[in-house]
């Protein structure tokens, strides 16, 4: 196989929602009983069948991390938000202190979830890792998103294309770095402001729909009317407002997923690892349009069929990326994990720890 030719292989999920029920169920109703303890193994159930039910050219990846581990971290991190919940009741001047303190724990905490959650990643026996440094969370985490102050929120787009070259520059496969081709900031914004625009045409549309609905059927200036109307004319005057309010909350969250697949598409789309490149093609308005009946499902059965929306995101999503490479990609995972022996002592940092709560 030569570079004139390269390879392509697609990503494949083999989740079903039926299987996935089982554990979600099991999982919710234990850490619901052990007053959320058993969350930790739970996160560990829930990650190994989405890990292990995607395949890329013949083999799955997995997760590795050990519950106790995650359990560790959760504390930790608990133990933080604890102390400044304790502080804000004794005085302000330590509540203060102690948000300083939490705040600058905050990207610590950031880069230590994510290297947990990497290194705990494999694909052919071969580690993820992250990189990062605490300065570089600091930057993408804290101070960038300040300039959603002056911007109004217009910087938006670019603090997400931000934190996810961040991630992305500083993580590895092995002893191979991923890096981006190209920037995707104009491709976040173009898929930001085409969201912006869905979404105030859906606020338009209620806005219109609580109009026709107050004051459509009757004289505008009757004000005395429109103050005391009969209990049939109220429940009938605000049932159409109350739909629209529903169809424009389901409109936003399915929008706001079209939005981030379309930029999870750039982002991919300009991302290699070595010689190895990457596509993403999922379609962001028919996945917006799945989360547009799935999700008011999900609610309808009080979250029992949300196992079922989590299983066909993951499969939409998963099995819209493509990896393309000149060479046999069992030669490249070997490769990696031959380099990558000198090192697994680092690898096993004592205090590797999940700090995400």
């Amino acid at each position: 196989m030569n570079d004139n030719n390269p390879a392509r292989w697609a990503l494949q999920f083999h989740g079903r929602g039926g299987e996935y029920f089982r554990i979600w169920i099991v999982n919710l109703l234990l850490s619901i009983l052990t007053l959320g303890i058993y969350s930790a193994w739970a996160k560990v159930r829930r990650l190994k069948y989405f890990y292990g039910n995607t395949e890329l050219a013949g083999s799955r990846f997995d997760y590795t991390a050990k519950p106790l581990q995650i359990l560790i971290g959760r504390l930790i991190a608990f133990a933080f938000f604890f102390v400044y919940a304790i502080s804000s009741n004794v005085s302000p001047i330590l509540s203060a202190v102690a948000a300083v303190l939490l705040l600058a724990a905050l990207p610590w905490m950031i880069v230590r979830s994510i290297r947990f959650n990497l290194r705990q990643t494999r694909y052919r026996n071969v580690a993820f890792d992250f990189h990062g440094s605490v300065w570089g969370a600091v930057k993408n985490y804290l101070l960038l998103p300040l300039l959603l102050i002056p911007t109004l929120g217009l910087a938006l787009p670019f603090v997400q294309h931000q934190q996810y070259r961040f991630v992305l520059d500083h993580a590895s496969f092995g002893q191979q770095r991923f890096s981006g081709t190209a920037s995707a900031v104009g491709a976040y914004y173009r898929a930001a402001l085409a969201g912006l625009g869905l979404m105030l045409a859906l606020v338009a549309l209620f806005a219109l729909t609580v109009g026709v609905a107050m004051w459509g059927g009757g004289n505008v200036l009757d004000i005395s009317a429109l103050a005391t109307p009969a209990p049939a004319e109220m429940a009938a005057r605000f049932a159409l407002p109350a739909l629209a309010y529903i169809i424009m909350l389901i409109g936003f969250n399915s929008v706001g997923a079209a939005v981030q697949v379309a930029q999870a598409n750039h982002g991919w789309s300009n991302t290699v690892l070595d010689d190895v490149r990457f596509s993403s093609s999922v379609n962001p308005w028919a996945y917006g349009r799945m989360m547009a009946w799935r999700l008011p499902l999900a609610v309808v059965t009080l979250g029992l069929a949300l196992p079922w929306l989590k299983v066909a995101q993951a499969r939409v999503r998963t099995e819209g990326m493509q990896i393309e490479a000149p060479h046999d990609l069992s030669q490249f995972a070997a490769a990696q994990q031959q380099s990558g022996s000198a090192i697994g002592a680092e690898a096993s940092d004592l205090f590797d720890v999940d700090l995400a709560l």
